[in-house]
Order: C-alpha cells, then sequence, then structure tokens
C-alpha cells in the first residue's frame, strides 16, 4: 500500500511539473512577440473565417510564433466569435494578448487616396504631390527619402547608391493608393516596390554590363528631363554616353537640365536656361554642373520613367554626341537634330537661335 501511495505521489509530482513546464512555455510565448519590429503590415480576417484559419495566417505572415498558441490562447478566452473581419494595422512587436484584443474591436475602414508622380520631377516636386493628398507632409516625406542609405539592406537595385545620398531618381512615376493612415516610410517603400518590380519586370537588369544601376539612373533621369518625345530617349542617351568616352575632349555631358537642378529653388524648381546669362549657366556652383564638371553628377536629378530608364540601359547603336532642337512651328512636336560632326552642330544651333520665338 505504501509502495502505491508512493508511485501515485511520484506520478503527481511529475504531473505537476509538467503542467508547469508547459504553463511557463505558454506564459512565455504569449508575451514574446515574433519579431522586434515595429514596422506595420495589412492583416485581414475574412468573414466567417475561422480561428485555426486566422492563427495559421498570422503565423505564416510573421506576426506570431506559433499559431497553436495563439488559438489556444483565443480558445480560452472565449473569443473566436468575437473577432471582427477586417483589415488590420499588425506590427510583429505585438503579443498576442495585444493582437487579440485589437480583433475584438471592429477596424476603422480607411479611406483609399491616391496620387499621381509623373516623369521627371525631382524629389521636392514629388514630396508636393504627397503632401496634397493630406496624408502625410511635405518636410515628413522628404525627411524619411533624404536618407536612402535605410533602404539599401531591403533594396537590391540600391546597392550602387553613396551612403549619403537622397532617393532622388528611385521614386518610382506612377499612380499609387495609398490609405490616409499611412506613414511616410510605407510611401516610400510603396514607391521603391514599383521600382524594382518594373526594373526585374524589363531588360533592364541584364542590360547594364559595365554600368552600376546608379549610373544608369542617373543618366535616365537626365535624358528624361532632356528627350521631347520617348522615341528620342535611345539616341539622347546614345550621345551622352559617347561623351563620357575618352575621345571626347573633357568627358563633360553638358546637360543643360542639371544646370537646372542646381539653380531650382521653391517655386521655379525648373528655370528655364535662355533667361540666363553665359556667365551664370557655367558658374553654377556644385558637382551637378556638368559643362564644368567632367563625368556624370554624383546622382539623379528627376525621377526617371520606364522609358529613360531603358534608353540610358540600352542606348540606341549610334556614333552622335551632340542634338539641338529643331524649329518646329507653333504647337508641334518638338525634336531634335543629332550629328557627331562639331561643325554641323553648331549650324543647328544657329538655326534655332534663328527661330521665331
Amino acid at each position: 500500500m505504501r509502495r502505491l501511495i508512493r508511485a501515485l505521489l511520484i506520478v503527481a509530482t511529475i504531473g505537476a511539473l509538467v503542467v508547469a513546464c508547459v504553463a511557463t512555455l505558454f506564459l512565455r510565448e504569449l508575451t514574446q512577440p515574433a519579431s522586434e519590429s515595429n514596422i506595420a503590415q495589412d492583416f485581414t480576417i475574412a468573414p466567417s473565417e475561422s480561428l485555426a484559419v486566422i492563427s495559421s495566417n498570422l503565423e505564416s505572415e510573421g506576426l506570431v510564433r506559433r499559431a497553436i498558441v495563439f488559438r489556444v490562447f483565443a480558445d480560452l478566452r472565449n473569443a473566436e466569435t468575437d473577432l471582427y473581419p477586417g483589415t488590420y494595422k499588425i506590427s510583429p512587436n505585438m503579443t498576442i494578448n495585444q493582437i487579440l484584443e485589437m480583433f475584438r474591436v471592429a477596424p476603422e475602414v480607411q479611406t483609399a487616396v491616391r496620387f499621381t508622380v509623373p516623369e521627371g520631377l525631382r524629389i521636392e516636386e514629388i514630396a508636393a504631390v504627397i503632401e496634397s493628398t493630406g496624408v502625410v507632409s511635405a518636410d515628413d516625406f522628404l525627411a524619411v527619402a533624404s536618407n536612402g542609405s535605410q533602404f539599401k539592406a531591403d533594396y537590391s537595385f540600391l546597392t550602387s547608391l553613396p551612403d549619403s545620398a537622397t532617393l532622388e531618381g528611385y521614386l518610382f512615376p506612377d499612380t499609387y493608393e495609398i490609405f490616409s493612415d499611412a506613414t511616410s516610410e510605407e510611401i516610400v517603400r510603396k514607391m521603391l516596390d514599383t521600382f524594382g518590380i518594373r526594373w526585374a519586370d524589363s531588360p533592364l537588369s541584364s542590360a547594364t554590363t559595365g554600368r552600376s544601376v546608379h549610373e544608369v539612373v542617373t543618366l535616365a533621369s537626365i535624358v528624361q528631363r532632356e528627350a521631347s518625345n520617348n522615341e528620342e530617349m535611345p539616341r539622347i542617351a546614345a550621345a551622352f554616353w559617347n561623351r563620357l568616352k575618352p575621345e571626347f575632349a573633357g568627358n563633360q555631358l553638358g546637360a543643360d537640365p542639371t544646370i537646372q537642378y542646381i539653380l531650382g529653388e521653391a517655386g521655379n524648381w525648373w528655370p528655364k536656361l535662355d533667361q540666363l546669362t553665359i556667365e551664370q549657366i557655367n558658374s553654377a556652383a556644385g558637382p551637378y554642373n556638368t559643362r564644368v564638371n567632367p563625368g556624370l553628377p554624383p546622382g539623379p536629378i528627376s525621377a526617371p520613367g520606364l522609358f529613360a530608364l531603358q534608353a540610358a540601359a540600352s542606348p540606341a547603336d549610334e556614333d552622335v554626341t551632340y542634338f539641338v532642337t529643331k524649329c518646329v512651328a507653333a504647337g508641334e512636336r518638338p525634336t531634335h537634330n543629332f550629328t557627331n560632326d562639331y561643325s554641323e552642330f553648331l549650324q543647328f544651333q544657329e538655326e534655332f537661335l534663328a527661330c521665331p520665338k
């Protein structure tokens, strides 16, 4: 009899220890978030979705460590019938209890806001477009977009971006839809995601042999501002790349849009160069003055579209180094004369200067 009692006591003790261990592990899982990241992401509960499916989705999206723990805890709280369908903003650093409590309150319906960023805008102009949505301020957006290095680890196409550079040129021009509670970082990431998709889905990624992505984007941003139409972009890109060859004296791009970039200011980001003297243009300070400094400027000057990016990555196979705007009648589409002969270039230039304004 004593042996039986002793055996029962041992079994009870072991059982208690097991229960205690399980309880300890369970409590640890309840209080330990999936990760330390505080970046919120959308999580949707569909109407009539079961607790098992919700738990599994939370784990697969990296919002809880173990689906079974969330499911058991929700069962203990009798919460399954209290979970509201809808879309929630959840970050991986939230605990299971915090997530469950969020699900027991109907989510606010977020208003979708749409904005369009045209090709060729500089980063300050993009910030103004986004501010017009009323979601974030231009200053807040610029503060995030000016620190390009914080995004380099997440986007392979930013590998060649200098550490001190902004995201000028990489905020892809497109039409976007965001929620009214979106943050500046979320908006920037959406635009970078779009750049990555366009880059991967085109010949760009395989056409940049010998040139870094940053060099291609930099030239594309100049082509975007220089070209009168998409069809001319490959020829203009060819002219610029040819100017950087050793046989071209000075290796200077001589790109007017880079001067505009230096001299631009709020209210007039792209000043007309025909209103400036040659002395003003040539004395424009800084490494972006491609009439004075050889080679490419330090970085992009605008947001190039897909045509400009493709032109810079795969320029026309043509021996041209000069181009001058043609004199066309009012209402006609602007275009350029192209040549690799300096004398002919001067002739084209005289024709343009004599063109009725």
